[in-house]
């Protein structure tokens, strides 16, 4: 599948300076005295060599930097969170075979995008395709993007193995984007769930359709009638952490 660039947003120095970072932390690999990201892809020990492939594969699948290093065993916020990982990557075949549509639904800084961003990593680890991305960048790439961008947008939100969308809110939505989501975005995420595939996506609002209004809250009412809402009650805990 051709990957579009339109939605990948990783600054390609930081993801190079992650991989060096990996084998100049190794035991092994340390003694190789690398200092290039062109010798970081020879003569690696075995562990290195399989983390390299991840994090390659998280790069592609847009999967921010911050949660390479991150995983769901070290996690200390909402045991929902937790159990809503452990139910999907405990049978990561089964989930892309039904076709699991779902949306972890909260406030601000509780671990929604930690969760979806270590499904995706589990998923990237078993070699299915991944995206990340948010209702934003989606709808900046079917605005501002050139034609040949945005065609490959479409297909890639529509033919990718597990798309997580974060930030599905209303303030991502314009007036004069309505029709934009009507006409593009909707007809993306119907198409995956009538071809049962997997679709994550992260609110803000514990109720996204009710954050909507106007014409395009029957496109999101038609939509999440397809999609599993998974409320998530906690406080953030970022600021429980710094206490």
């Amino acid at each position: 599948m051709v990957r579009s660039l339109a939605l990948n947003n990783l600054p390609r120095r930081k993801v190079d300076e992650k991989i060096l970072s990996l084998v100049q932390g190794c035991e092994t690999c340390s003694k190789k005295n690398i200092t290039r990201i062109e010798q970081a892809y020879d003569g690696l020990c075995e562990r290195c060599s399989i983390m390299l492939i991840a994090y390659n594969r998280y790069a592609e699948s847009n999967i921010q930097i911050e949660y390479w290093g991150l995983n769901m065993n070290d996690f200390v916020g909402s045991p929902e969170l937790k159990k809503a990982y452990t139910r999907i990557t405990e049978n990561l075949s089964k989930v892309y075979g039904d076709g699991m549509s779902l949306c972890l639904a909260g406030s601000h800084g509780i671990g929604k995008t930690m969760t979806i961003s270590c499904i995706l990593k589990r998923a990237c680890e078993k070699n299915y395709s991944c995206l990340y991305t948010t209702l934003n960048d989606i709808v900046n790439a079917l605005i501002e993007a050139p034609y040949d961008d945005k065609y490959l947008v479409r297909k890639e939100l529509m033919n990718v193995d597990f798309l997580a969308i974060d930030e599905f809110d209303s303030k991502y939505i314009s007036d004069g984007a309505s029709d934009l989501f009507a006409r593009s975005v909707e007809p993306i995420l119907r198409g995956r769930s009538q071809n049962k595939v997997p679709l994550f996506m992260c609110s803000n609002s514990p109720n996204p359709t009710e954050a909507f209004k106007g014409s395009i809250k029957q496109s999101i009412d038609s939509i999440f009638n397809r999609v599993k809402v998974i409320p998530i009650l906690a406080e953030d805990f970022r600021k429980t952490q710094k206490q």
